[in-house]
C-alpha cells in the first residue's frame, strides 16, 4: 500500500514537471531575446535636437549652407555707407529670408528692405520714401562682381547673429509677396540700368515701371 502511495506521488510530480516544461517556457526563451533587448524595444528612442543656439559672426550664406532650421536676429554695419542694418533672418532647407531696417539719413532716416533666396532666385524689395522698389534676379548675377545687386545685406558680408532653433517652420515666409510685382534684373540690365540707380536722387529711374504697384 505504501508503495502505491509513493508511486502516485511520483506520478503527480512527473505530470507537474512536464506541464511546466511544455507550457511554462519563459518569454525570453520564446523570443530568443535577453531582458535588455526586450527593454530596448519597448523604451522610446530619444531624438536628438538637430539645431542648437548659435551666437557669433559669419555670413548669411554660411548660415544658409548649414542646412539647419534657424531664426536669427542680425546686426551689421555697412562701413561704405556708414549705416547700421538690423533685422531678422530665417533659414530652412537652403532657403532664406531676411527683413531689415536700414539707417538711411537721405531717405527720411530709415528704409525697410527684405530679401528672399529660394530655388536659385533672389527677390529684393524695399520701401523708400513710401515708394516700393522690387527686383528679382538669378543667383548667378550675385557672383558677377560687375553687377551691383544692392541687396540690403550681401550674402558674403560678415554679420553678427544670434540664432535659435526654428521649431515651427513655416515655409510660406519664403514665398515672395503676391502684392509686389518684381522687375527682372536681367531685363533691367538690358536697358542699361542697374538696381543701384534706384537710390540716386530718391526718384524713379527711367525704365523702371512703377505703374504696376
Amino acid at each position: 500500500m505504501k508503495n502505491v502511495v509513493i508511486l502516485g506521488v511520483l506520478a503527480v510530480l512527473v505530470v507537474v514537471v512536464g506541464y511546466f516544461m511544455l507550457f511554462g517556457t519563459s518569454e525570453q526563451a520564446v523570443t530568443g531575446e535577453t531582458p535588455d533587448e526586450q527593454a530596448q524595444q519597448v523604451a522610446p528612442i530619444p531624438t536628438e535636437e538637430t539645431t542648437s543656439p548659435r551666437l557669433g559672426s559669419g555670413t548669411l550664406e554660411d548660415l544658409r549652407l548649414l542646412g539647419e532650421n534657424m531664426e536669427c536676429t542680425i546686426s551689421y554695419t555697412d562701413e561704405a555707407q556708414g549705416s547700421i542694418v538690423e533685422g531678422t533672418y530665417f533659414v530652412s532647407e537652403g532657403s532664406m529670408r531676411g527683413d531689415f531696417l536700414i539707417d538711411a539719413p537721405d531717405y527720411s532716416g530709415k528704409v525697410v528692405s527684405s530679401m528672399i533666396v529660394d530655388d536659385q532666385m533672389m527677390y529684393v524689395w524695399s520701401d523708400i520714401n513710401g515708394q516700393l522698389f522690387a527686383v528679382k534676379m538669378d543667383l548667378s548675377l550675385i557672383e558677377d562682381s560687375t553687377v551691383e545687386t544692392n541687396e540690403p545685406v550681401k550674402l558674403d558680408e560678415e554679420v553678427n547673429y544670434n540664432c535659435t532653433p526654428w521649431v515651427a517652420v513655416d515655409r510660406t515666409v519664403f514665398m515672395p509677396p503676391n502684392d509686389v510685382v518684381f522687375q527682372d534684373m536681367s531685363a533691367l540690365m538690358r536697358t542699361g540700368m542697374e538696381y543701384g540707380t534706384m537710390y540716386e536722387g530718391g526718384g524713379v529711374p527711367e525704365g523702371f515701371d512703377m505703374s504696376q504697384f
